[in-house]
């Protein structure tokens, strides 16, 4: 009992030294603003990433954002920051907690608390495979001639300079085509995290991770706080639930999986989003038949917006502006009514009487055509970069030419490829 009662003291004596805002105050605001302001940088797949400036954020630690302020019960407001100004944000106040892949470290420790951690990682090289054998340690690495590049202002800077004597040192300002460097043989490697080399070394098949599995150091992933003790504990029980339940190695697994894309805008292929667009219209003279012969609408409004409600969030999580995404789905369902507009006219110019053979619309028709609409979606966000580049509407428009609908249905061909071939795709507006 003594020793649980000095325990009890020296708590009470650390509590009354720390400010009022650290009693539990920040969580308090939170809640009385309705608003959750998490900061991140958008440069870190697979934890967050953003494609330019007029895409949305994504990736595991903004979809782990979205659910910590539902679990508020307040609205999430992602606050854009660098690496390199991270600490200056974070002492301005502008966010309530980063959630950007952060490791822990003892010098951010001295002005910022940590959730619990979510992920063990450690520093380790990514190189050329050829290069493999040539950076296993870093005495081989740290050789006059060896060349390595860092993103600057974060832990990996810190510890290439901490480690590195006799190599050069580059540091390139943009994490996001950092890599590309490395390919292009501008830089032999890069040190980072190993989760970090285990995901591009599968975006990017010339690079490869140098013993991920035994990186040179240890460190962990966790959620930058305020110094307050009572919205480090909501955070550390909601992040504890998220990791015991299951749901943490799920959406991990998922961002891992995701199709990020890697080619400069140019080099985007727009083939396979092309195709898929012609899958879906080819199956619309079905569609026209079995409702030929049922005497049904060619239109259902409630239908399709429910499709557009459905398919808006699922856009906005693979990085495609809401707007957007709802501006070229609602253009795949018009292209979609010109082919069976145009069959029905034909049909009834001809008098033409019941069909023998037109597929269920409810059991055949409809599976395939929901099994393609995640493909488009997933494909949209592939080529979300070359979409969103106003450079690129010339190249896409003469892509979206080589339409199949084209020898059937000039008119349905043109509606579908219209949003991905004229200014405003690369606004997000509608």
């Amino acid at each position: 009992m003594p020793l649980f009662r000095s325990l009890l003291i020296l708590i009470a004596g650390v509590c009354l030294q720390l400010p009022a805002a650290a009693q539990g105050h920040r969580l308090d605001d939170v809640l009385a603003r309705g608003v959750l302001h998490v900061g991140t940088t958008g440069d870190y797949k697979p934890f967050s990433y953003r494609a330019n400036a007029s895409s949305p954020f994504i990736g595991l630690d903004i979809e782990l954002a979205g659910q910590l302020a539902k679990a508020l019960g307040v609205r999430l407001e992602l606050v854009p920051t660098s690496w390199p100004n991270l600490m200056k944000d974070f002492g301005e106040d502008r966010f309530d907690i980063v959630m950007s892949g952060v490791s822990i470290s003892l010098d951010r420790q001295k002005k910022a608390l940590y959730s619990i951690p979510y992920l063990k990682d450690g520093k380790t090289p990514i190189t050329r495979c050829e290069n493999q054998a040539r950076f296993q340690t870093l005495a081989q690495i740290d050789q006059p001639g060896v060349r390595l590049i860092v993103n600057p202002g974060g832990t990996n800077e810190r510890f290439a300079r901490a480690n590195i004597r006799q190599a050069g040192i580059t540091v390139y300002p943009d994490n996001i085509t950092i890599f590309d460097q490395i390919v292009a043989g501008q830089a032999d490697l890069m040190m980072t995290d190993a989760i970090e080399t285990r995901l591009q070394q599968k975006l990017k098949p010339q690079l490869c991770a140098v013993h991920p599995e035994a990186p040179f150091d240890f460190s962990e992933k966790a959620y930058l706080l305020p110094r307050d003790l009572l919205w480090k504990s909501f955070v550390d029980q909601w992040l504890h639930q998220t990791i015991d339940s299951g749901a943490f190695a799920k959406l991990l697994d998922k961002w891992l999986a995701h199709p990020w894309p890697q080619a400069a805008p140019a080099a985007i292929s727009l083939e396979p989003l092309r195709r898929l667009m012609d899958e879906r219209l080819a199956l619309m003279p079905d569609v026209a038949r079995y409702k030929w012969n049922a005497k049904s609408a060619i239109e259902d409004l409630p239908r399709e917006q429910k499709i557009i409600d459905g398919l808006k969030a699922e856009a906005l999580a693979l990085g495609v502006p809401e707007a957007w995404a709802e501006r070229f789905f609602r253009a795949q369902i018009e292209a979609a009514k010109v082919i069976q507009r145009e069959d029905f006219a034909r049909w009834e110019k001809a008098g033409a009487g019941r069909f023998a053979e037109a597929p269920d619309l409810a059991t055949v028709i409809r599976p395939r055509l929901d099994a393609l609409t995640p493909k488009l979606l997933r494909e949209l966000a592939a080529a979300w970069p070359a979409l969103a580049d106003p450079a690129q509407r010339g190249r896409i428009a003469a892509s979206m030419q080589g339409m199949l609908t084209a020898a059937t249905s000039p008119a349905a061909a043109t509606v579908a490829a219209a949003p991905l071939t004229d200014a405003s795709a690369s606004t997000g507006k509608p």
